[in-house]
């Protein structure tokens, strides 16, 4: 992964141009925003201040969905009352977008085949890796989870780019029943992967699950983390989760500007 934070961040008035409902409780936004949209690269986020006149005064962080000439995406869930309150904004409200932020995912190292692994929303972190996997010619699989079928997000915008994709959800109502990664674990007992990297973004939960298969297989694995966050830049040090410099010694690094994206071996999921 790229540890070099991008010095081209830009605090951009922009407008909404499409909030539409694409799953339960999920939406997809889209925005100019044409200097976010140039540097943005895969694994980044926004920081987005929704409405200043409701007393919400911290910003909402969003992966990068897609990016299209001036225009990026964000594929988000409604949780609390800010996104709640986005999911009502109309065509033409303003937002205040704060971005590109963030480290970014890796693939120097050719990966056959790059394995992405997206549980619920989580799957937003891992679009525009897609994309750059494919316009590269590597081969990629989707794996994709959910709750249920009317949750499952972003089957058909993988498979646009070539992707074969595989659903898991929870209650067996489409693709295998049961987690994503018992689909991973599938995945990977193929004998005739010569140098598979797993790329994974989701639920605390999952991306424990994810290390454990990749710790088991000896398959390098990159995650986002979704810690919540304050600022976004660094200072409030709320996002932070603890990584393992060695073997006698962990420190707590911030998802905001070291991550999200962090290799996942070096996550210590044992600590609180």
């Amino acid at each position: 992964m790229r540890n070099d934070r991008s010095l081209n961040t830009y605090d951009i008035q922009t407008a909404i141009l499409s909030n539409e409902e694409v799953a339960e409780a999920h939406y997809l936004l889209r925005c100019e925003c044409a200097e976010i949209a140039q540097h943005a690269r895969p694994g980044q986020f926004v920081h987005v201040m929704i409405s200043q006149d409701t007393g919400m005064l911290l910003r909402r962080p969003f992966t990068i969905y897609t990016v299209e000439r001036n225009e990026i995406t964000m594929l988000y869930q409604i949780i609390g009352d800010g996104t709640k309150r986005l999911s009502r904004m109309l065509q033409g409200e303003p937002l205040q977008v704060l971005g590109p932020l963030g480290n970014t995912f890796n693939f120097t190292t050719k990966p056959e085949p790059a394995i992405l692994v997206g549980g619920g929303a989580g799957i937003a972190s891992l679009m525009l890796l897609a994309a750059a996997l494919r316009e590269n010619g590597i081969q990629t699989l989707g794996l994709v989870g959910a709750q249920r079928r009317s949750r499952l997000l972003s089957v058909a915008d993988l498979e646009s780019i070539g992707i074969s994709v595989h659903i898991a959800t929870d209650d067996g109502s489409i693709g295998h029943h049961g987690y994503v990664t018992d689909v991973l674990t599938d995945l990977l007992e193929k004998p005739d992967w010569s140098h598979p990297t797993i790329y994974a973004c989701g639920p605390h939960g999952m991306l424990s699950a994810v290390t454990k298969v990749a710790l088991d297989f000896e398959v390098p694995a990159q995650i986002a983390m979704e810690n919540r966050m304050g600022c976004a830049m660094g200072v409030c040090l709320g996002c932070v989760c603890p990584v393992r410099i060695d073997t006698d010694r962990i420190e707590y690094q911030r998802v905001c500007t070291e991550g999200p994206v962090f290799n996942a071996a070096d996550i210590a999921w044992d600590v609180s």
